[in-house]
């Protein structure tokens, strides 16, 4: 049997990931303020006839639409960053802002979130050595200058975010229209500069 080295430890160490600062604020300031939104009131009736035996009360259950609404905001954002990234591989143009032409309510993403995610977006992918090379070999002739440029990556992820949240709204309601359980919805891993 031949002896193969132990090298996890130095992979773990050698790997990179992208900045997350923006989960933070979709986790923190996006999950509070769509709890906050999610009066109990109008989900009480949907709450006692379908899902009164699976959540204990109807705050857990406002709790739960509350966490895969942010789920889905930062799978969401993770796309429109996976997009970006495949437009530099490719030397393409920036994606497109794709924006729904209507939301559902509530409006899962408060114009004050969507200025904090913008923020931390510009910040740290704004230091990222990957989006500064690309601005000034791909992009220095479409975006006169690095901020309108990183505006616009911002403007994408913000985009996709809000896309995420509404797509995992349509989610739950359909289940609510169904005799469904509530989809699931899961955080996708870290994701990793390679």
């Amino acid at each position: 049997m031949h002896f193969m080295p132990d090298t996890e430890d130095a992979d773990s160490a050698a790997e990179r990931f992208w900045p997350e600062g923006y989960k933070q604020v979709i986790r923190g300031e996006l999950r509070q303020q769509i709890g906050t939104r999610l009066n109990g009131e109008n989900l009480k009736h949907i709450y006692q006839k379908r899902y009164s035996e699976k959540y204990s009360n109807l705050t857990e259950f406002t709790g739960r639409i509350a966490d895969m609404l942010a789920i889905g905001a930062e799978n969401g954002a993770d796309d429109a960053f996976h997009e970006i990234i495949s437009a530099f591989l490719t030397e393409s143009p920036l994606p497109e802002v794709h924006r729904y032409a209507r939301y559902l309510w509530p409006e899962a993403v408060p114009e004050e979130v969507k200025k904090r995610l913008r923020q931390i977006i510009i910040d740290e992918y704004g230091q990222d050595e990957i989006y500064q090379y690309a601005y000034k070999v791909g992009y220095q002739k479409t975006f006169p200058t690095f901020e309108k440029y990183m505006n616009r990556v911002a403007e994408i992820v913000v985009t996709g975010a809000m896309n995420g949240a509404d797509d995992i709204l349509e989610a739950i309601y359909l289940s609510f229209l169904t005799p469904r359980p509530l989809p699931p919805a899961r955080r996708r891993p870290r994701r990793l500069k390679t």
